[in-house]
């Protein structure tokens, strides 16, 4: 039988032993899990390094406890408490006492553990601002390993101990001091300190900008040196009035890059607004990683601390000296009164300790070497998914299993379950083609790709759906034959609420995404690519969703299929584009379902809700009388009861209709799409649609919440923020801080700019053309005209 006294006595004794090398354990494993915050890691390990982040304060708070009871006990009552079995008259002796001693030890090492691990300050980005409830707990904490330390020392112990002690508490005090002081320094109002010292009402600190140009953004340091040196050295007041660091830290802290650039002119700074803005360096775009890295490091880490040169000296150092003197005075100490396994415990916590100040910087760089080489995606360096038919599809199917059934019923999110290791290719396919068409976005208002100046080809359009007086914005996303194409319900889906945009948008393009005719594409793609591609075609005309031969990814939607033609896709441009604006689309649902803050403000998430469950009935309600449909049948069946909704649909609003408003509004909008025969024009017109989406989504989230999201790993809709912030594009803190007239007023000469130069370009070709044919006289002529210079004598 179990004996549970004998279970306590152990327990006792073994209490503070079992807590002090608990929160050593703790430690070490937010050594190595720390810096994985940096890359796209599975949700659970996120979660499981939350846990241990948490719990790492509250086991080091509450060993401090055990050790101050413990001893405030032997203190009071003359002695130390006796050991299991043995009597309080023999433990009051002397020899008790001094085989305690060596727990006092232990105080200032836990004091170290509290001041937690230099890439883990914070976990999320409100930790920062709780930076005065760190600090009482700092001086609490303190004073409670002082008072358990003056009053358990013993007058005639050994003065290599106290030594040991005194240098032990000189490097706990000093470390956590630096956690409240870290989480001060990097509250995101903090970031904002920027615009103090480009506007030169601060002083510069160059020592602390050479090491975070060196730390964290030496490659746009060097781009930079090697552009002013090609420059001659003539617009060095341009390249250092506002770095790329400096744009970062504005755009992060929610300030408006434009309203900088016109005080800098105003001060007399800069020469123009040109001069500060510049365009962002088709090679600066490589190194966006870095920029999300350096935004991260100075707010959850702390890189706002550690660039200084005190930090530097102290852990560099003073830091070895104090451990190393600490262990020398302990080893060569008189170990002898004490017990073996306190003496064994106390090694154990001074080396390991000392390794985790030794070796801190070198396991965190071998880390960052082994995840660069297994090409773990970085921050926001994936693209999510959320298919909301295979969703319902898959929670339908009865072997889904208790676990997951459990799970949803908790409440758990479904990223929890995420399993596709194609995020980061995918990312790169959908990365490379954003960017080629955001090339001229500076001074854009991204609201524009819903303003049509071209009317609708069909004729019927309801007064109500469209404003009769001409728009003063252009749409920077739709080119005007592809306002041509959009019908009347194509521009209602997109004039109405964003939300319902996305979801319509998404509902339609799944659709036609698995009614596309693979073959068909694969004819109308470049001849080209296709004689390259050589047996690529017969990957590529797998057949479309609700066929046999078709499985569907447990949790993303993206089917075998997709992954089988994944390398074919980059060969055949339309298969490219038509992956791509699938994917775009699955991301946007994907943020309207897990993070709808961030897809716009106040974006509703139980419209996913209200779509899934208007699927749902339908499907329930077609299943009757048929129980062995099995999951590729009920594929088929979605679109099947899809179709009969959209032909019973009528407009008198009945109760029938309203019950399933979403997916007969989806299914009008797929129609309209899918009747668009020509499959290149189809896809370009909706891929250009979701571009717009995508950049007005980003660019009207503020950037306390994109901040906020590289605490969990960092979201594609940052790094496509970045890139617009950086090229100019007007954001929503432009929006805010600048007239709305001076915005159109940058947006018109942009636009008087670009047609001037496209009929230049055509000027150009036509002269060519002409002087190929012979016509030299009149070539000359033209050219001085068209160049600007004076007609030939």
């Amino acid at each position: 039988m179990f004996d549970v006294w004998s279970a306590v006595r152990w327990w006792e004794d073994w209490q503070l032993r079992v807590l002090v090398l608990g929160s050593l354990c703790l430690q070490w494993f937010l050594l190595l899990a720390a810096p994985l915050r940096k890359y796209t890691i599975p949700r659970v390990i996120r979660t499981c390094i939350w846990l241990a982040f948490v719990s790492s304060d509250a086991l080091a708070i509450y060993s401090l406890a055990t050790l101050f009871n413990r001893h405030a006990k032997a203190a009071s009552s003359g002695g130390y408490p006796p050991p299991p079995g043995t009597s309080a008259a023999g433990a009051a002796g002397s020899e008790q006492q001094k085989s305690n001693i060596l727990e006092i030890l232990w105080a200032p090492i836990l004091l170290i553990h509290l001041g937690g691990q230099q890439e883990l300050t914070a976990y999320t980005i409100e930790d920062n601002e709780l930076w005065v409830r760190h600090t009482v707990t700092l001086v609490s904490q303190v004073a409670v390993a002082l008072y358990s330390f003056y009053k358990s020392w013993p007058a005639s112990g050994d003065w290599r101990l106290l030594s040991t002690a005194v240098l032990l508490f000189i490097i706990g005090v000093i470390s956590f001091s630096e956690k409240p002081l870290a989480l001060n320094k990097a509250k995101i109002n903090r970031l904002a300190d920027v615009s103090s010292v480009i506007q030169g009402t601060k002083p510069r600190s160059e020592w602390r900008e050479r090491l975070n140009q060196f730390f964290l953004f030496e490659s746009f340091t060097k781009l930079r040196e090697s552009l002013s040196i090609r420059g001659g050295g003539q617009d060095s007041r341009k390249q250092t009035t506002l770095t790329d660091g400096d744009k970062v830290f504005m755009v992060v802290s929610d300030m408006s890059i434009s309203a900088a650039a016109d005080e800098l002119v105003k001060r007399g700074k800069a020469g123009s607004v040109d001069d500060v803005l510049g365009g962002l360096d088709p090679a600066a775009e490589r190194g966006l990683r870095r920029w999300l890295r350096g935004a991260f490091a100075f707010i959850y880490t702390r890189a706002s601390v550690v660039f200084t040169l005190p930090y530097l000296l102290y852990h560099l150092l003073v830091v070895p000296v104090l451990h190393i003197a600490a262990l020398v005075l302990f080893a060569t100490s008189d170990k002898q009164p004490y017990k073996r396994t306190d003496v064994k415990i106390t090694y154990i916590l001074l080396c390991l300790t000392a390794a985790l100040d030794f070796l801190a910087v070198f396991i965190r760089q071998l880390l960052y070497l082994l995840m660069s080489m297994t090409e773990v995606p970085s921050l926001c360096e994936t693209v999510p998914g959320y298919n909301l038919v295979d969703t319902v599809l898959r929670e339908r199917k009865k072997d889904i299993g208790w676990m997951y059934k459990l799970a949803r019923w908790s409440g758990v999110k479904e990223e929890y379950f995420s399993c596709n290791r194609d995020l980061g290719e995918l990312y790169r396919k959908v990365a490379g083609l954003v960017i080629s068409d955001l090339v001229k976005i500076r001074g854009r208002d991204l609201a524009g790709y819903r303003t049509f100046t071209k009317p609708p080809p069909d004729p019927k359009t309801s007064a109500g759906e469209e404003s009769p007086r001409k728009p003063t914005k252009s749409n920077w996303a739709l080119n005007e034959d592809q306002q041509m194409l959009c019908t009347s319900e194509i521009r209602k889906s997109l004039l109405g609420a964003f939300d319902r945009s996305v979801l319509l948008w998404h509902i339609a393009t799944d659709l036609c995404y698995r009614c596309t005719d693979w073959n068909k594409a694969g004819k109308e793609a470049d001849e080209e690519s296709t004689s390259r591609a050589g047996g690529a075609q017969a990957i590529i005309a797998s057949p479309p969703h609700g066929q046999a031969g078709v499985e569907c990814c447990t949790i993303c939607g993206y089917t075998s299929r997709c992954a089988r033609r994944s390398t074919s896709t980059t060969r055949n441009p339309l298969h490219l584009r038509i992956e791509c604006t699938h994917a775009i689309s699955n991301y946007m649902a994907h943020l309207l379902n897990f993070n709808p803050e961030m897809l716009l403000t106040g974006s509703r998430k139980h419209l996913i809700t209200e779509a899934m469950k208007e699927i749902d009935s339908s499907i329930m309600t077609k299943e009757e009388g048929n129980s062995k449909i099995n999951l590729i049948n009920r594929k088929q069946l979605v679109y099947d009861i899809l179709a009969e909704a959209a032909k019973r649909r009528s407009a008198d609003g009945s109760e029938e209709n309203q019950k399933t408003l979403h997916i007969q509004d989806a299914l009008s909008l797929a129609n309209e799409l899918l009747a668009i025969k020509d499959e290149k024009t189809r896809w370009k017109l909706v891929y250009k649609v979701w571009l717009g989406m995508l950049c007005y989504s980003a660019s009207m989230c503020r950037g306390y919440l994109h901040a906020k999201s590289l605490g969990e790993g960092g979201e594609f809709l940052s790094y496509v923020w970045l890139i617009l912030s950086l090229k100019g594009a007007v954001t929503l803190a432009d929006k805010l801080q600048m007239p709305a007239e001076k915005t159109e007023d940058a947006e018109e000469s942009i636009e008087k700019d670009l047609e001037s130069k496209a009929k230049g370009k055509a000027k150009g070709a036509l002269f060519k053309k002409r002087a190929m044919a012979g016509d030299l006289e009149q070539y000359d002529r033209a050219i001085g005209v068209g160049v600007g210079s004076a007609p030939r004598s």
